[in-house]
């Protein structure tokens, strides 16, 4: 039976059959450390008090992976601001996962886009990284792979080209559409074989950064295939199903959270701008790798004012040495120096 066949019949199985398949796929899964680590950068600023502040200050966010680190954030704080407190609230179904809401007016930023809160306040919202994806963790905000096959011959793709194959429009600028693995550089009888895109439900929050960072916003080709045809947010259910599907077919390609990959699958390396890194702790952690993702704190600070004292003692503590010395506390990894030098002028 054709790799083709395969795939024609692929669409109308059946959630158990799609489930089973993947429980098949994950069983022979390679083990995935329960944490990784990285050394702060000794670069980054030690805290030293502006002025002294007090108060409290309630946030909100929709991850159950960042309470730990918070309340690290607010013992530490508290050491040299004994009458401040910050604390934060997990409330399921807030979205996107990526961010905590600190303080009044903020809870607008749960949506997909800038539009709700734009409406409700006539500006944009202020937001600040705070750390680094993890690298391979389940229920954490991850850095995103893209996976092939293990027999896939390829080894890396750039960010044009990947913007190629999963979109029509190629806003990245590259010349041609591309539908087979031959337009890749792949010889012999993977040249004139076509390229199977698969991915998540076009609302999830690992799909809208996909689509954002490499197809700058525009929408997937009609050909991008739900496995499953599952329209919910339902991440570690579709997830197991892609690698699933990938397992299967040598002629596919996706994207996700490489907590779910399988020894049936193997990451590829990215491009951009010329500049290559892989799939590894190290390049995800040094900011190299194009895909890496990022925690913020989101505050209501209407342009060209000040931000108030205690928000930005806060989020000067936050982006110190100190500071970022704790997001290990949940298992995420510390802002590289010149991401954290960026964010700090943010603050002024």
């Amino acid at each position: 039976m054709s790799v083709r066949f395969l795939r024609a019949v692929r669409r109308p199985l059946s959630w158990a059959a799609w489930l089973c398949a993947a429980s098949l796929s994950l069983g022979l899964s390679t083990p995935v450390p329960a944490a990784q680590q990285v050394s702060v950068d000794p670069s980054l600023p030690d805290y030293v008090p502006h002025q002294e502040v007090a108060g409290s200050v309630v946030g909100y966010s929709g991850m159950d992976t960042v309470e730990r680190m918070m309340a690290a954030w607010n013992s530490a704080f508290r050491k040299f601001h004994p009458n401040a407190h910050f604390s934060v609230v997990q409330k399921d179904g807030l979205a996107p996962e990526d961010r905590i809401a600190l303080g009044p007016d903020t809870m607008e930023v749960f949506h997909p886009t800038n539009l709700a809160y734009e409406n409700a306040y006539g500006y944009e919202p202020f937001r600040v990284k705070v750390c680094a994806a993890a690298y391979v963790l389940k229920s954490h905000v991850s850095a995103i792979g893209v996976y092939v096959n293990k027999d896939n011959p390829l080894t890396s793709i750039s960010l044009r080209k990947l913007d190629a194959i999963f979109s029509a429009e190629r806003r990245r600028g590259y010349p041609a559409d591309i539908t087979t693995w031959g337009q890749l550089g792949l010889g012999g009888s993977w040249a004139d074989e076509p390229i199977h895109i698969y991915g998540f439900y076009w609302r999830d929050d690992v799909t809208d950064y996909f689509r954002k960072l490499v197809m700058l916003d525009a929408p997937f080709k009609s050909s991008y295939d739900v496995p499953g045809g599952d329209m919910s947010r339902n991440t570690p259910k579709v997830a197991a199903a892609i690698m699933s599907a990938l397992a299967q077919d040598p002629y596919g390609i996706s994207f996700g959270n490489a907590s779910y990959m399988t020894d049936q699958v193997k990451p590829l390396g990215l491009s951009e701008n010329g500049v290559e890194s892989q799939f590894t702790l190290n390049d995800i952690a040094s900011g190299r790798y194009p895909l890496q993702r990022y925690l913020y704190i989101y505050v209501n600070r209407k342009p060209g004012q000040p931000l108030n004292p205690l928000m930005k003692e806060f989020l000067r503590f936050v982006l110190s040495r100190q500071g970022q010395s704790l997001v290990s506390k949940d298992q995420y990894l510390p802002l590289p120096a010149s991401v954290d030098a960026r964010e700090l002028r943010k603050l002024n």
